[in-house]
């Protein structure tokens, strides 16, 4: 049974939210957590489509496999079956309200686990741009991702039936 479910949304599910899916679920195996689930979606997400092949290549050259990826559509089913939405720019938030404004309150910029300087910038996308771009895009989406981690593992081992949401709701 999963404690909390995390869903990662950017624009089409390719780039920005598969890479820190891959992040997140990376430090939490690393960690022995096997009770989180972690996804991603897209606000115009292209169903059945790979990630973009320099997101995956970035990703690997660093551990992580995106090979198995297939983008999807966010739906209201999926943000009504998630603890904490994190997404890529307030465009998506817009997103998320239009499609379930109850899931609104659980949603957050991923740069909100970051440095309070941070807290309401984008995360740039980095779709049809040269590799170095997705270089930038993972090191930023692994600072944030990092962070919420952390919270989420600090929670998770205090009591591991109680919500890592907690966390980010006090934080806030």
């Amino acid at each position: 049974m999963k404690v909390m479910t995390v869903l990662f949304i950017c624009t089409g599910n390719l780039c920005r939210s598969p890479m820190a899916e891959g992040i997140l679920r990376d430090l939490l195996q690393r960690e022995g957590i096997d009770d989180i689930g972690v996804h991603s979606a897209g606000t115009w997400g292209v169903e059945g489509e790979p990630a973009a092949p320099l997101a995956a290549e970035v990703c690997k050259e660093r551990g992580i496999d995106l090979s198995g990826h297939v983008a999807r559509r966010v739906s209201k089913e999926m943000l009504e079956a998630s603890d904490l939405i994190l997404v890529m720019e307030m465009d998506h938030v817009h997103s998320v309200e239009d499609l379930s404004p109850e899931a609104l309150k659980r949603t957050k910029l991923l740069t909100h686990f970051g440095e309070e300087k941070d807290r309401f910038q984008d995360i740039a996308d980095p779709y049809g741009k040269p590799k170095r771009e997705y270089v930038a895009c993972f090191e930023r989406l692994h600072q944030h991702v990092c962070n919420l981690a952390l919270e989420i593992i600090v929670h998770h081992d205090r009591k591991a039936g109680s919500s890592a949401l907690d966390a980010g709701r006090s934080s806030s």
